[in-house]
């Protein structure tokens, strides 16, 4: 009996030990997409995940970019870049934080050591953030965090509990329902002129570009599935690419884009040519829209071919350059720039690997 005894602990402190999932340290980039996604290990170097669920309890030397309906950031971090429906935040971040979202909590245990930026629609904070921190949603709640910074709020309505400390700078418009004890506040606080329209409009506009880039990541899946060869052409096209080839891809995006409206105006002076305008038309949008996933794919291609010395994933690395796209595009006086380098080189990578191919058996 004795026997049979110590044989089932040592069977169950077996089935313990083999069941255990041992955190991995993994040197370089790292990235993952899936329907649900949680990372644990360490990495030395950014990570990026995506997908419906995503959670990461692991730790990153460099950036982390989380992009999900549904994202979770319980690790450590240099910086972060958070992007989702629902985001939960309660881990560490020892420099700079952005997060988007529709409902986005800043947990208890959350420690943000330096300055923080959020933009979404409804805000509750309750954790630390070290520095300043700017918010632009509709409503903003904190419960029992500790902000050393100043806090700029561009919202509706805003609240806070008494055993919140603001130990810098208040300011927020001067038409929202706050109910603030400046009790809590160390610094001055500042009401500023009505804001109420440009930071709805800028929420709106963070969303709106947040499902647009959600969209499109639905539409290179399909796309990568069903015309893998033309990602495949891209990279083979620009195995080598540097500026003067960057150059040229611009020029070929630029001719097309000047060149085609050209010649839809004048089939539309002719009767004739008035159906043959109307396909062009739809051919130079459905091209437009396209450009921004052939950009992201090159951009993300060219960065695993320097950082992350493994095989390549066709998914990974294009949903790894839209999300690259996407940050840099909410980024304030160089999303402009961005979004017209982005239709222009993506022009011509289409002109490269299409255009240029329809008339080759390649």
């Amino acid at each position: 009996m004795r026997k049979t005894f110590k044989f089932l602990i040592f069977l169950v402190v077996s089935f313990m030990m083999v069941g255990s999932v041992q955190a991995k340290t993994i040197n370089g980039f790292y990235g993952k997409i899936d329907n649900n996604v949680k990372m644990n290990d360490q990495v030395n170097g950014s990570a990026f995940i995506a997908g419906s669920k995503t959670e990461m309890t692991g730790q990153a030397d460099g950036a982390s970019l989380m992009a999900g309906d549904t994202v979770n950031f319980k690790g450590t971090s240099e910086f972060i870049g958070l992007a989702g429906n629902t985001v939960d935040v309660n881990g560490a971040v020892y420099k700079d934080s952005f997060i988007a979202g529709n409902i986005i909590k800043i947990e208890a245990d959350a420690d943000l050591q330096r300055d923080v930026f959020i933009a979404g629609a409804e805000v509750e904070i309750s954790g630390n953030i070290g520095r300043d921190v700017t918010i632009y949603a509709t409503k903003v709640t904190f419960k029992g965090a500790v902000i050393q910074g100043n806090v700029n709020i561009y919202a509706s309505n805003i609240s806070a509990d008494e055993k919140t400390k603001l130990n810098g700078n208040l300011s927020y418009p001067e038409d929202a329902d706050v109910n603030i004890d400046e009790d809590i506040v160390s610094g001055k606080i500042t009401k500023t002129e009505v804001a109420e329209d440009s930071s709805n409009g800028f929420v709106t506009v963070v969303m709106s570009k947040f499902w647009s880039f959600m969209a499109l990541m639905l539409v290179f899946a399909v796309l990568s599935l069903v015309a893998s060869k033309l990602f495949t052409r891209i990279e083979k096209e620009y195995d080598k690419f540097d500026f003067n080839k960057g150059l040229e891809v611009f020029t070929k995006g630029l001719v097309f884009m000047i060149l085609v409206p050209v010649i839809i105006f004048v089939l539309f002076l002719m009767s004739i040519g008035i159906p043959l305008a109307l396909i062009f038309l739809a051919l130079y949008f459905i091209v437009m829209y396209l450009s921004t996933m052939f950009t992201g794919y090159l951009i993300g291609y060219k960065l695993w071919q320097k950082f992350f010395n493994k095989d390549i994933n066709m998914l990974v690395v294009g949903i790894f350059g839209l999300a690259i796209l996407f940050v840099l595009n909410l980024i304030p006086g160089i999303s402009i720039i961005v979004s017209i380098l982005t239709v222009f080189i993506g022009t011509g990578i289409i002109y490269d690997v299409i255009l240029k191919k329809l008339g080759s058996s390649d």
